[in-house]
């Protein structure tokens, strides 16, 4: 007997669901079929060979798709398509034998009676001699589509078979000499045309659509049945420290677009209709999700990799690893990314994650084809794994007094626009019992919102629920980059309701300080520097609060922008030393134009004295303040001062002697002091020594490599890899005398923009 509450429910339900097929054929006659090609006529059935060659002549090579785009690949796809413009069906007569053909596919596929199939004609196409269509695997085009229509003129060919797979079931379809013959199958089926042999095989495709209204499956529902799939439910749902969810995996794959309770494939809609009869009867809610399942297998090659097309396969269906012997599963994990409850209602909105103590199946996955598997071969500590994707769907089912909970974990979206309801309708008790039963994750799922709607409907219940501990807890998971100046009110409000105390120790939570290291500036940081402006201009609008919140995310900026100045001056490069200290120019310009918007007069000060107190090496930096910022507000913002430092340095700078032809000498850069750098530094400064040959072992030459390279040095270094140890080979270039060359023509275009003269260009 099954151990676990969730495996006997799957069992019952694999013993009580009569498994449908993925696939169903049907032949007919021919007499109902008048079909009309333009420039070839009436098409005469059985179809002849020299009628299909006219229609070859006609028609164009077939495109398939791979993802968003549409591809043409003889390798993967070698057929013929007729313009659909060019074909022409007399429907009336057509319907007469395709309507009831639809009936017998509807019932073996495993549709309600409920359900009407109908179908839209897709491509009329033609298989020559030698022409085939690789495993592939049919887009939903439609959000009723849930398979493809395969109707096969009757013509004498061999090959040219169509197989359809799920799983590890193939089933294989030929075509007829005298009558039309009907495929159906489900859209998430993989399939393939074999090469034709000879002949031509001539087809009408279709895409198949289910159009109802009830998830209700043909006859009686067992009621005992009913009660011992709800008494699985209360078993798992009621023990200690009892999973969230329960997640049932459903055998076919569906596509956000199709996922509907009127639309299940197969035996997919009679186990979802048993679970909602369960849910009901044990006090649960029901929705229909999609979920991507990755596991991870022990596995080992088990001849040297195919050069099969099956891993080039149509909408980038990846290999599935057969080529492997599949061993244990070491790891799996399920991520919920859209659903959809009974009353239709869609959340797409997801990102939920679902333990293996949560799941069941009828089917496992790994009996399923994946849509992507990669293979990792022994890598030293880890390795020989084999790893693959699927697209699932599934029905989750939870408690009906946990439904608050579970729907936030999964939607902080949702979550917030329950507590603003609540709070609206006047239920603020319920507001903040809801709100102090998402702390457990709430941290966790709601920083990975970052929507503008989210923050402002997040920052006003904060203000509204009247509880500085919550309101804290609600908010904690923010970034400072989140906020704009659209949020001044509500960020006004709250220093109101909870002191400059709580929104000082807020901002620190939020502060990319506490976030990120140095090493390189964050772009996302400094864009939101430079909008800050406009934040701090209406806070100050929204009264004195408003101005208290200001400067302290004025503050909690100019620490992040300090830092990254202090980071930006470690960087051994220069190029990128340079342009992580120019780009830092806009940040300090707009954090300025806070400091005076908001009356932070010690701020600008700091910021003017660092500007001024950092030699040349914030020289760029300050250039780049001094170019963002208009000169009508120098004045205002201090920078007439920057200005006055930046020209004496310059001027400086221009005052050194240029070099001599015949000096050779380069200054290594501060850093490290080991005996071969010593060695370094003494062949770089020395004015005359423009070769150096020095015999290093391996590990020595790497770290000259390193310190030459990090520091941009006109100098090679070559190996001679002749006797032992092999000689280190360091020449100084003339690099060295462009450098200077442009560096002091960089200076006098400074020092001229600097006086009105010209704008500071680049001197190529």
């Amino acid at each position: 007997m099954n151990s676990t509450a969730r495996e006997r429910l799957a069992a019952l339900l694999v013993n009580d669901v009569k498994k449908s097929g993925f696939s169903a054929g049907r032949t007919a006659p021919t007499g109902d079929l008048h079909l009309e090609v333009q420039g070839v006529g009436t098409i005469q059935l059985p179809v002849s060979q020299a009628q299909a060659r006219q229609l070859c002549a006609i028609s164009r090579p077939a495109r398939y798709g791979q993802g968003e785009r549409t591809l043409f690949d003889k390798r993967v796809r070698d057929t013929w398509e007729v313009p659909k413009t060019r074909v022409k069906i007399d429907k009336r007569r057509w319907n007469q034998t395709l309507g009831p053909v639809l009936d017998q596919l509807k019932s073996e596929l495993g549709f309600p009676v409920s359900s009407q199939l109908r179908v839209e004609f897709h491509s009329m196409l033609v298989y020559a001699p030698g022409q085939f269509f690789l495993p592939h695997q049919d887009s939903e085009k439609d959000d009723a589509m849930v398979g493809s229509l395969v109707v096969g003129l009757p013509s004498a060919f061999t090959g040219g078979a169509l197989e359809i797979r799920q799983g590890a079931e193939t089933v294989t379809y030929r075509g007829s000499k005298k009558s039309l013959s009907f495929v159906g199958f489900f859209s998430d089926c993989q399939h393939q045309v074999k090469p034709v042999t000879s002949g031509y095989r001539v087809v009408l495709t279709y895409d198949l659509l289910a159009v109802s209204e009830t998830l209700q499956m043909p006859g009686e529902v067992d009621s005992e049945l009913i009660g011992k799939l709800a008494g699985c439910l209360e078993e798992h749902f009621g023990t200690p420290d009892a999973p969230e969810h329960l997640v049932f995996l459903l055998d076919h794959q569906y596509t956000p677009r199709a996922l509907s309770w009127s639309r299940l494939k197969g035996a997919d809609g009679r186990s979802a209709t048993l679970l909602e009869a369960a849910a009901e009867r044990a006090d649960c809610e029901v929705v229909l999700a999609l979920v991507d399942v990755h596991e991870t297998w022990s596995a080992y090659e088990s001849e040297p990799p195919s050069r099969s097309y099956r891993h080039s396969r149509y909408n980038a269906i990846e290999g599935d690893g057969e080529d492997y012997d599949v061993e244990e599963l070491i790891e799996s994990d399920i991520t919920l990314h859209a659903w959809i409850d009974r009353s239709g209602t869609r959340e797409s909105d997801l990102a939920l994650f679902v333990g293996d103590n949560e799941v069941c199946a009828s089917t496992p996955s790994q009996s399923l084809e994946p849509y992507s598997s990669e293979y990792e071969g022994y890598m030293g500590n880890w390795g020989n794994t084999l790893d693959r994707w699927y697209h699932r769907g599934a029905v989750v089912l939870w408690p009906r007094h946990r439904a608050f909970v579970v729907r936030a974990e999964a939607s902080p979206t949702w979550a917030i626009d329950t507590l603003t309801a609540q709070i609206h309708t006047g239920n603020l008790e319920g507001a903040r019992n809801m709100a102090t039963a998402l702390a457990p994750f709430w941290d966790r799922e709601a920083g990975r919102v970052t929507t503008g709607a989210f923050i402002s409907s997040a920052l006003s219940v904060a203000q509204l629920i009247e509880e500085p501990e919550l309101a804290a807890m609600l908010l904690g998971s923010f970034h400072l980059e989140m906020l704009n100046h659209t949020h001044a009110k509500t960020l006004s409000a709250l220093v109101d309701s909870y002191g400059e105390a709580w929104m000082t120790t807020l901002v620190a939570q939020w502060s990319p300080v506490r976030r990120q290291h140095y090493s390189s500036t964050s772009e996302s940081t400094a864009a939101w520097i430079a909008t800050l402006p406009q934040l701090c201009e209406a806070l100050n609008q929204a009264g004195g609060a408003g101005a208290t919140a200001a400067r302290l995310l004025l503050a909690t900026a100019k620490s992040w922008t300090c830092k990254a100045i202090e980071s930006g001056l470690k960087e051994p490069s220069p190029s990128r030393r340079r342009q992580r200290l120019t780009d830092l120019g806009l940040p300090v310009a707009a954090l300025l134009r806070s400091a005076v918007i908001v009356g932070a007069d010690s701020i600008r000060n700091e910021l003017i004295a660092l500007m001024c107190s950092g030699g040349d090496g914030v020289l760029d930096c300050a250039i780049a303040v001094l170019q963002t910022t208009p000169p009508t507000h120098w004045q205002i913002t201090g920078l007439q001062l920057v200005k006055a430092y930046v020209r004496f340095t310059v001027e400086g700078l221009l005052a050194v002697a240029q070099r001599g032809d015949d000096d050779w000498s380069i200054p290594l850069p501060p850093g490290c002091r080991c005996d071969l750098c010593s060695t370094l530094a003494t062949f770089l400064g020395d004015p005359t020594q423009t070769q150096l040959e020095w015999p290093l072992r391996q590990d020595g030459r790497a770290h000259v490599h390193h310190r030459i390279d990090a520091s941009e040095l006109p100098v090679t270094h070559q190996t001679r890899r002749t006797g032992r140890p092999y000689t280190l080979v360091l020449t100084k270039t003339d690099a060295l005398f462009e450098r200077e060359r442009q560096e002091r023509y960089r200076l006098e275009t400074q020092l001229a923009w600097l006086d009105g003269s010209s704008e500071i260009t680049n001197p190529g």
